[in-house]
């Protein structure tokens, strides 16, 4: 049986591999639910002539909606779409964003809406009347004349292609993400060699099945602190939730802090969140919770790894960040003084 360590390492990438394969499968699904418009999107727009259009009955489920048509005149119908500004609740401004045209085709009428006044061959989305526009197109004698000679569709100019570009970019940088996180965590579960927690307590601590005996007997009767799915017990900072799994050793701790968050609401100060940031060889891990359970951890920390400095400012971040290897080689000089002293 494998031990507790290799089976939480296991446990967590086979957990983030089928969300990865979910969500792609996901992906798979949005494509197919809109095949519709990709074809339309890649092989459009479609050239309609006055006997295509004539068989149109429903915008929403002909074939070919992303359409080019060309109109020997065109009208201005005065009806116009106003786009209103606002700040606060308050109206800043109003612009025409859009008139509609008619585009007189053989003996029949397609409504054209467009930002600026079309010329005689133009290519859009083909979709229904929304109630509003109807109304105003088609109201009185004259309206119901028109109503009768006018295709039941509008063709729309603008920003057909806009989702797909979106959607493209949106899909590469999925694709991108997924190849690169889900095919690691592919890899980690297949492998646990290759998990890097598995590697780094093989590596530097060696005795993988006396460490996971330890460690899961601490955490089922030894957590002293606990945040979330962070527990801080005698020997250990664990890390374990739904996706994540990490273990850290107080004996290899380097540095530890308190890190402090102001949080604000719309420019306005809204409380404060209290972090513990402990550092050790191979990562760190952040303990949350309130300023006093902050003082405590790092009062704890300070006591199981008493080399390890404590506190922060920006030259002990400067030395650690820039000097790494002399502010481990500092930290190691103080346990081996620390360990002489009480020997």
């Amino acid at each position: 049986m494998n031990s507790w360590i290799v089976q939480m390492c296991e446990t967590t990438a086979r957990r983030q591999a089928l969300v990865w394969f979910v969500m792609f499968l996901g992906g798979l699904v949005f494509v197919v639910s809109n095949l519709r418009y990709a074809r339309n999107f890649i092989e459009g727009p479609f050239p309609l002539q006055t006997a295509d259009l004539a068989e149109i009955t429903d915008a929403d489920t002909t074939p070919y909606y992303y359409a080019s048509v060309a109109s020997h005149k065109v009208i201005d119908t005065g009806i116009q779409e106003i786009t209103t500004t606002t700040r606060n609740g308050v109206e800043t401004g109003k612009h025409v964003s859009a008139g509609y045209y008619a585009f007189l085709m053989g003996n029949r009428v397609l409504i054209v809406k467009s930002a600026s006044r079309p010329g005689a061959a133009i290519a859009g989305e083909l979709k229904p009347f929304p109630a509003g526009l109807s109304g105003q197109l088609f109201a009185g004698a004259d309206g119901q004349q028109l109503r009768s000679e006018t295709y039941p569709f509008y063709l729309d100019t603008e920003g057909f292609r806009y989702p797909g570009y979106w959607a493209i970019g949106i899909g590469c940088g999925f694709l991108a993400l997924f190849v690169r996180f889900g095919g690691r965590a592919w890899v980690r579960w297949r492998d646990v060699n290759k998990h890097p927690v598995f590697k780094r307590v093989m590596e530097q601590w060696g005795d993988v099945e006396g460490v996971s005996v330890d460690a899961e007997q601490e955490l089922n009767r030894g957590v002293v602190h606990r945040s979330g799915g962070v527990f801080v017990t005698n020997k250990y900072v664990i890390e374990k939730t739904f996706f994540g799994f990490n273990i850290f050793r107080f004996e290899d701790m380097l540095w530890a802090y308190k890190k402090v968050t102001q949080r604000r609401v719309n420019f306005i100060p809204a409380g404060k969140s209290y972090d513990a940031v402990l550092i050790f060889y191979g990562g760190s891990e952040c303990f949350s919770g309130p300023e006093t359970r902050i003082h405590d951890v790092l009062t704890f920390a300070s006591i199981k790894a008493p080399w390890a400095v404590v506190g922060y400012s920006k030259e002990i971040a400067d030395i650690f960040n820039k000097h790494t290897s002399e502010f481990c080689q500092a930290v190691e000089a103080r346990r081996r003084e620390l360990r002489a002293r009480a020997s």
